[in-house]
């Protein structure tokens, strides 16, 4: 009798734990979190641009000839140096002037007629090209040298002719130098041609101030389009699909759940991109870094802080 009563309470405690095991429910698992990098919606003025390339030309040149036939008797100057209107580049000695020598002995009236004939600049420039040195002969009419005007600088501009909508005299521009400099210029003349293989017009802009040398390449950027205050995102935080037909941010809301969130881009930049306005604002935050591939609804931290 004892021992059918210890067995009915042994069975009751067995089966009294299996049911409080049953009740326990499995400890929750805590997902882990992604770290990621983010950025915020903001308002900023952006502009799209055409790019073509440019050089450096001197549109007025001059050149310096023999208004004699002799020997050079004295030239001092060297290419890349400067001369003013009018004054003396070269003298020049005749072989008539040679023989007057021994005649002034006779003669002193004769004097006047054995000095060096004077050549000289028609116009302020820098030499380029020099030709001759001191005792050459050279025969009226040969070339001396050839001089620039600085003031006569421009930048001449191929642009296809698609484009002619957005390039016209008057146009603002940016020059961009080969070491980044970058100043603002204006389209100052065009020619009325077109190159027949490359179907593009040619621009001029006039730099009569700055001192660049001749067939420099540069980037010229004119304005295409622009939006001011316009909704802008981070280029880093928009995803698209393979077809580029679907774009989207991951948008943090509640400090660490990521959420997708569609959006449409319209003008872009280096480093922005304007998105036509919807569901997000400006100050929404957004993933710029670690979004890619992420799935809606995940939980995520962030590295800024």
């Amino acid at each position: 009798m004892r021992q059918s009563y210890l067995k009915q309470l042994l069975f009751l405690l067995i089966i009294s734990t299996i049911a409080c095991n049953n009740n326990n429910e499995p400890p929750s698992e805590k997902k882990a979190s992604i770290n990621v990098e983010t950025g915020f919606v903001k308002q900023n003025d952006i502009r799209e641009y055409l790019t073509f390339n440019g050089v450096t030309q001197y549109q007025k040149k001059e050149n310096i000839r023999a208004n004699v036939t002799g020997y050079i008797s004295r030239m001092n100057y060297k290419i890349g140096d400067g001369i003013k209107l009018g004054q003396i580049f070269a003298t020049v000695r005749t072989k008539e002037q040679d023989a007057l020598k021994d005649a002034v002995k006779i003669d002193s009236s004769l004097s006047k007629f054995i000095s060096p004939i004077v050549i000289k600049s028609n116009v302020t420039g820098i030499i380029t090209a020099l030709n001759v040195s001191n005792n050459d002969y050279v025969a009226e009419g040969d070339l001396l040298a050839i001089l620039v005007q600085p003031k006569s600088l421009v930048v001449q501009v191929n642009v296809p002719f698609e484009y002619e909508d957005y390039v016209a005299i008057g146009t603002l521009c940016e020059v961009i130098l080969q070491n980044e400099e970058t100043f603002i210029a204006t389209i100052t003349g065009e020619l009325p041609t077109i190159d027949v293989t490359a179907q593009s017009q040619m621009f001029l802009i006039s730099l009569p101030e700055k001192q660049l040398p001749e067939n420099l390449n540069v980037q010229v950027r004119i304005v295409y389009k622009e939006a001011l205050n316009a909704l802008t995102i981070p280029k880093t935080a928009l995803q698209t699909n393979e077809l580029l037909t679907d774009y989207w941010v991951m948008k943090v809301v509640k400090d660490s759940l990521a959420i997708k969130q569609k959006v449409k881009p319209l003008l872009r930049t280096d480093s922005l991109v304007q998105i036509e306005a919807g569901d997000l604002k400006v100050n929404d935050v957004i993933i710029t870094v670690g979004a890619y591939q992420m799935q809606d609804s995940t939980f995520v931290s962030n590295a800024n802080k």
